[in-house]
């Protein structure tokens, strides 16, 4: 051994090649402490005394190269002068590594995303191994962060302008086969290579020679003329400030400090790019958004663990699963079960739509295929593991049964009926219900405390929440088992008391009627939509409803308005659209048009609602965020209030997960207490004066305004990034 430190190693192979291996200590994941860095400041120092002919860059570690930087070291930072700091020590030993004499080589399987990433672009050449969770990347801005480890300057040098600040911007990530078909990385290696010694075939072909920071030859013709010539550099970073003037949301600043260094370091070379980067750091730092965004990548590991109080609860363990429905949710379920290594029985009312479902099925399978989370034989083999039935044959041997069946209390208490006299006595029972009353749902139930809510959100393989609810008889044991099973299949879980439509329907309710009230008014819905986009969300109601489909909202909404009647009196006028064949995105007409993958304005929906077609009504920005955002608002601390959730956060984090609500502002009670509680009292009061008692502040808000008690007291940051 020539070097080995706490978190890292140097062994020297030959007179000619050496290796440096990462391992961090008590991590699953290899990432950049403060305690690392200073390490890797060391054994640079043994390098540039003693340069071999060729460094190799590994880790040791079998879950992958790097994931990154240690975010709890960036969450306690206190001063910008700190983050500019940090910065400036991973800048230098990323340029002391590149400017080595030795030839360098970062051999990455697995995960190297953001410090990751830059500490592999400091070296001279990549070779990636072609496994299913090799991913290349930078996810910094959705962090409210930037590359700032020398990203912004060496990615555009590897890859031209153009294609890196895509990849920065918009955090693009590549997988092995991208990788090098993209110039990231310049040697693709068969999966079973991740430990083995690079083949002596393999390092002739990459020379022992070093690789210059300086911006690559151009590859086409369209790079030539935007990025060799300063006018052409000069009309792509305009159209890129434009791009982002239209599509980030208000208050995202790191999108647009990216870019500045970028163009910093294009214009004026790599240290004045450095130095934007930074200062960028510094920023950032003290942002809002970052702190928002990194308290929720705190919050998402926290909600992808057993809860503390159902860690210890003895369960049945569940290997083989029933789902009850061959629907876009049933199919969904199942096919993500399949994928986890569940088995599956899936059941439907006849022939034809069991084969609508394996179809869809299958297709999902070949998605994940060619997105390389499975390789074609797996995804073969997870198939067998699929049973079809249009009666109960299989159900008497499943451990969970999770039912996605119409929304409809007879029906799904009539399924419930038949299941109870074919299931084992340990088996439980979830429905994926989104709108129903779990306790009614239950009431004929011989075993009620089996039973339970797995509430998934469309399209599941996508989503990553899922709503765990229980009943007044729901055990632990059956919560701690419908929690792990979500867990399993990659999810977020939030846990959720028995309301129609849990927390994340029911806080949608008075947004989406809010708008439609918009709509009556005279309000345009691409404008409305505009604007809810400016606050951060990824769409507006109106797109959210043409996406979920107005004949699911308007059978939502009736499930839902009774038990909320008193606030919101009336349906809104869902039933004359979809009699018409306005149902949205499915039937390619609702508040938009929806042709060839194209959104297109379209008013032909303004007769069915009669509105006048000279009727228009301008919102101001902030009166338009005022009305569709503070009733979410008071939606969500009436949840808790009621009880339906145990804390703030299991609110703001289904929200966030689940809809994608504004993620750079927190989730709508952390929003509640960037507004100030009084502030947002006092909108409240001022809404219900002008528009009526929807508006009115609920109990909840109202003691926590009397009381000055925030939804986060201070100490909760520490706690969360412990």
């Amino acid at each position: 051994m020539w070097y080995q430190s706490n978190d890292l190693r140097l062994e020297r192979l030959d007179s000619e090649t050496a290796v440096l291996w990462f391992d961090v200590a008590d991590q699953r994941y290899n990432i950049f402490t403060p305690t690392l860095l200073h390490q890797l400041d060391a054994v640079l120092d043994v390098l540039a005394g003693s340069p071999p002919r060729r460094l190799l860059v590994r880790s040791e570690k079998p879950s992958g190269f790097f994931a990154g930087a240690d975010l709890r070291t960036f969450a306690n930072i206190t001063t910008p002068a700190q983050a500019e700091h940090l910065s400036g020590l991973g800048q230098r030993l990323f340029q002391r590594l590149a400017e080595l004499p030795s030839c360098t080589i970062a051999v990455i399987f697995g995960p190297c995303l953001g410090g990751g990433l830059e500490l592999a672009l400091a070296c001279d050449y990549r070779v990636v191994v072609d496994r299913p969770d090799t991913v290349l990347g930078f996810p910094e801005v959705e962090l409210g962060l930037i590359p700032a480890w020398s990203g912004c300057q060496s990615l555009p040098r590897l890859l031209g302008i153009e294609k890196a600040l895509k990849g920065i911007l918009l955090a693009r990530k590549w997988n092995a086969q991208e990788a090098v078909k993209n110039g990231v990385a310049d040697k693709l290696l068969p999966a079973g290579n991740e430990m083995q010694p690079l083949s002596s075939d393999l390092l002739a072909e990459l020379p022992v020679r070093k690789r210059a920071w300086t911006v690559q030859a151009a590859h086409s013709l369209r790079q030539t003329l935007l990025e060799r010539n300063p006018l052409g550099r000069s009309l792509l970073f305009h159209l890129t400030r434009k791009t982002l003037a239209a599509k980030v949301p208000d208050d995202m600043p790191a999108p647009y400090l990216a870019l500045k260094a970028v163009e910093t370091g294009i214009r004026s070379g790599i240290q004045a790019g450095l130095a934007a980067e930074r200062q960028a750091a510094g920023e950032l730092s003290q942002s809002e958004a970052c702190r928002q965004l990194i308290g929720l990548f705190f919050a998402r590991e926290r909600y992808r663990k057993m809860p503390p109080h159902l860690a210890n609860v003895p369960r049945p363990e569940v290997r083989k699963v029933g789902v009850l429905g061959a629907g876009v949710m049933g199919a969904g379920i199942a096919q993500l079960a399949l994928v986890r290594g569940y088995s599956v029985v899936l059941k439907d009312v006849n022939d034809a739509a069991l084969e609508t479902g394996l179809k869809r099925i299958r297709e999902l399978c070949d998605k994940a295929v060619s997105r390389g989370i499975l390789s074609a034989a797996d995804a073969q083999e997870r198939l067998q593991h699929l049973k079809t039935t249009t009666d109960w044959d299989g159900f008497g041997e499943v451990d969970l049964v999770v039912e996605a069946v119409v929304e409809h209390v007879g029906i799904k208490r009539r399924a419930y009926r038949d299941l109870e006299a074919i299931l084992r006595p340990e088996a439980f029972l979830a429905t994926n219900t989104s709108s129903l009353s779990l306790n009614d749902l239950s009431a004929d139930l011989k075993h009620p405390e089996r039973f339970g809510a797995l509430h998934f959100f469309n399209p599941v393989h996508k989503m990553p929440l899922v709503e765990v609810g229980r009943t007044d008889r729901t055990t632990e044991a059956t919560l701690a088992a419908l929690t792990a099973f979500a867990l399993d299949l990659g999810k977020v879980a939030v846990q959720v008391g028995d309301s129609p439509g849990f927390v994340v329907n029911r806080v949608l309710l008075p947004y989406l009627y809010e708008a439609m009230r918009l709509l009556l008014e005279g309000a345009e819905p691409s404008e409305v939509d505009h604007g809810i986009r400016r606050f951060g969300m990824p769409m507006g109601p109106f797109e959210l409803l043409d996406q979920i489909g107005l004949d699911v909202a308007a059978h939502v909404t009736r499930s839902l308005q009774p038990r909320f009647a008193d606030r919101f009196p009336g349906d809104p006028p869902f039933d004359r659209m979809v009699l018409a064949g306005f149902l949205g995105q499915k039937s390619g007409q609702g508040f938009y048009r929806h042709r060839d993958g194209k959104t297109q304005r379209y008013d032909a929906w303004r007769p069915l609602l009669d509105i006048p077609s000279d009727l228009r009504l301008r919102l101001d920005p902030e009166d338009l965020r005022e009305r569709l955002i503070y009733p979410m608002i008071n939606e969500a601390a009436a949840c808790l209030g009621e009880g339906i959730v145990a804390e703030p956060q299991d609110v703001d984090v289904a929200m966030v997960f689940g809809t994608g609500w504004a993620p750079h502002r927190g989730g709508p009670l952390h929003y509640a207490d960037h507004l100030g509680l009084g502030s947002l009292v006092s909108g409240l009061k001022q809404l219900a004066e002008r528009f009526g008692p929807r508006f009115q502040p609920c109990p909840e808000l109202l003691r926590r305004h009397s009381e000055g008690r925030p939804f986060y007291p201070p100490e909760h940051w520490q706690k969360l990034t412990a």
